[in-house]
């Protein structure tokens, strides 16, 4: 020990080493909690897509109209009913389950098995409210849920309503405005006359501006309740457009 230590009385411990740790600047605790989260994230995503295994395989099996018995819709519909009660919002997810749940309640007959009809029916309402709570803006699903709700009973204004929301969504796309169509052309008198303003909008859209060659066979059979609102719209095309639709299957000039 030196003198001088010795006079100051002060001994500086052998073998100490002291370490200066640095503290880590925000942008490196950002990423590491970024890191973390988009982990924490893809293990959910993955955990969500194995349990819905099935649910996407059996939709994708009928959104391609291959087969599917009843005993393999029925069961994988009831896994299906796990999504709403589950909380599930992914968006992959929900119209895979609405695959099912709209092909389940289409399947099932009202004669011959009407307590299997009202649970599904039941479920499928129940389904379609879950969707559009989760994928608000969604037009698609709006229009099943008007459709779902007309199936058990058609209360013109809700049904109007739901199809409103679904025309104000998507107003001229023409994937949603056949989807409408479809319906339009089975909905009742008092229903179209609530939706009035979209069932014109939507007609005069796909008369002038729609593709003949999907929009003539979509119109092949005309119900009475959307009989006039066609021929409003086909009044106000050209006769270039006429013949098109006709060769197709829409001759306007011959509407009853």
């Amino acid at each position: 020990m030196s003198q001088r230590a010795r006079a100051s009385g002060q001994v500086r411990p052998r073998g100490l080493v002291w370490i200066a740790f640095s503290v880590p600047s925000a942008p490196s605790v950002l990423f590491v909690l970024t890191a973390v989260a988009l982990l924490v994230f893809a293990v959910n995503d993955i955990r969500q897509s194995a349990r819905f295994a099935d649910v996407f395989l059996i939709a994708e099996r009928l959104e391609q109209s291959e087969q599917v018995s009843p005993e393999t819709l029925a069961k994988t519909a009831a896994n299906a009913d796990d999504i709403v009660s589950g909380d599930y919002c992914r968006s992959d997810i929900i119209m895979a389950g609405t695959t099912l749940v709209l092909n389940r309640l289409d399947v099932a007959n009202e004669i011959t098995g009407y307590d299997a009809w009202v649970k599904a029916a039941d479920d499928a309402e129940r389904y379609m409210r879950h969707a559009v709570t989760c994928m608000p803006t969604e037009s698609n699903l709006w229009l099943r849920l008007a459709i779902v709700r007309a199936v058990i009973v058609q209360e013109p204004t809700a049904t109007a309503r739901l199809m409103n929301m679904s025309a104000w969504l998507a107003p001229a796309d023409e994937v949603a405005l056949l989807a409408r169509l479809y319906f339009w052309n089975r909905l009742n008198v008092t229903t179209l006359e609530n939706a009035r303003t979209s069932v014109e909008s939507d007609m005069n859209l796909l008369l002038k501006l729609g593709d003949p060659r999907k929009v003539g066979p979509a119109l092949t059979r005309i119900s009475p309740a959307l009989l006039p609102y066609v021929k409003a719209a086909g009044a106000k095309l050209t006769s270039e457009k006429k013949s098109s639709l006709a060769w197709f299957g829409l001759n306007l000039d011959k509407l009853p």
